[in-house]
């Protein structure tokens, strides 16, 4: 009676294990390197950079995505996201700017899952409070944002956020004109400057974005002074144009955007997990 069990769990033990074995190669995907070379395993994770999977013994292991061909998934199909053909946008207004005589508005395009270019816009004379003065003219900044990371989500850093979320570093150089009419007196001035900004961006819904920054520039300009019945003089620039406030070649960047996001990919589609 004793033998007779102990066949029958042994065999039935072998017969699960066979099964669990079947089980785990026809479920099993398949990753196909350049070379030609296929592993079977199970992908666990599909970053912007490179796949972790688990091999049939369940050891961890990750590939650079530049080694892979192609991935064949299991009888449960699943379709990664191309973070290279993402085409998240966001137009971003200015909100301090009105504050300092200046409208703002910027155009941000993703160019890849860690860096993107932006277009702002300056028009000067549009503000939410009167000043003592008439100003014209206006400016245009680029700039290149690489993305750094993102606090929000920890240690797991950009790999679950979007595209546009986090904290980043971004180069300036940008141009400015303007005419400021006061009393008796004319002044009109253009300078040129370049800079880095930091930034830190929140996407709400993959709508919705906020942003502060902050950033530090060098310029050179010229300005012209006219006085009633007195010489033209000339000076050293100083302004104060929406952001910007320059003193002695040194100017300061400092403002707060919210903006609409459009096109491109949602948080959702960022990270795999199966």
């Amino acid at each position: 009676m004793g033998k007779s069990i102990l066949k029958r769990t042994i065999g039935t033990m072998l017969l699960m294990s066979v099964m669990v074995g079947m089980q785990s190669l026809i479920a099993q995907d398949k990753i196909i390197s350049k070379k030609g070379d296929e592993t079977l395993c199970t992908i666990t994770r599909i970053t912007d950079t490179h796949i972790e999977y688990l091999d049939p013994q369940d050891e961890f292991y990750k590939i650079e995505k530049k080694y892979i061909k192609e991935v064949e998934f299991s009888e449960n199909p699943r379709n990664p996201t191309d973070h290279s053909n993402n085409t998240s946008k966001v137009i971003k207004f200015n909100l301090l700017s009105l504050l300092n005589n200046s409208l703002q508005f910027s155009y941000e395009k993703a160019l890849d899952p860690l860096n993107s270019i932006e277009i702002t816009f300056k028009v000067f004379g549009v503000s939410i409070q009167d000043f003592p003065e008439e100003k014209k003219g206006g400016g245009i900044d680029l700039g290149y944002r690489f993305r750094l990371g993102d606090f929000i989500n920890g240690d797991r850093k950009i790999e679950n956020s979007h595209v546009l979320d986090g904290i980043g570093i971004k180069p300036t150089v940008g141009a400015c004109y303007a005419q400021i009419d006061i009393e008796n007196a004319q002044e009109k001035y253009y300078y040129v400057h370049i800079g880095t900004v930091i930034n830190y961006q929140v996407v709400f819904k993959n709508r919705i974005l906020f942003e502060g920054y902050g950033g530090i520039h060098i310029y050179k300009g010229k300005n012209k002074i006219d006085f009633l019945n007195t010489p033209t003089r000339t000076g050293v620039l100083d302004f104060e144009d929406g952001d910007l406030n320059g003193s002695d070649n040194i100017a300061f960047s400092l403002g707060i955007k919210m903006g609409y996001v459009f096109g491109g990919f949602d948080r959702d589609a960022r990270l795999l997990r199966w």
